[in-house]
């Protein structure tokens, strides 16, 4: 005769949940809540770059973003830059934000946002987004994150 309809949604939610949860004890186990490592590391020798969204395995800061950037040529697809550093740069046109970091490296790096969520020059920040490079001197993530370190 089998369940009644009842039982059946039951058992099927009872299955949703379980895949759920082994889900969420994956994800915490790989590091998936804090800083994820891929077995591959696509760009070795790069601190902070990473695929689209993805988490690199040493965030790039003001003293080393030069070697992580230094011949870099990007593909088309999306590379995803971590840095962390000061804000030498916080400014608006009342729509976007512009955060920037590393001014006395000679490369800097902004990052384009919706919030500056309180930060102000000085702070130290990570920021992560889209790369683009715009020249030797310059370089933007957008769209980008932006957190205090």
């Amino acid at each position: 005769m089998g369940y009644p309809r009842w039982r059946s949604a039951q058992r099927r939610a009872d299955g949703r949940w379980r895949t759920a949860a082994a889900l969420v004890a994956a994800f915490g186990v790989s590091g998936f809540g804090g800083v994820a490592f891929s077995q591959d590391e696509p760009y070795p020798g790069r601190p902070g770059l990473a695929g689209p969204e993805g988490t690199p395995r040493e965030v790039a800061t003001c003293d080393t973003i030069r070697r992580t950037l230094d011949g870099f040529q990007p593909s088309r697809d999306r590379v995803d830059l971590w840095i962390s550093g000061p804000l030498s740069l916080v400014h608006t046109d009342t729509v976007l934000w512009y955060l920037a970091v590393c001014p006395d490296t000679g490369i800097r790096v902004m990052c384009v946002t919706y919030s500056d969520n309180g930060m102000k020059v000085g702070d130290h920040v990570v920021l992560a987004g889209a790369l683009e490079v715009q020249d030797k001197k310059h370089a933007v993530l957008d769209p980008c994150l932006a957190s205090r370190e």
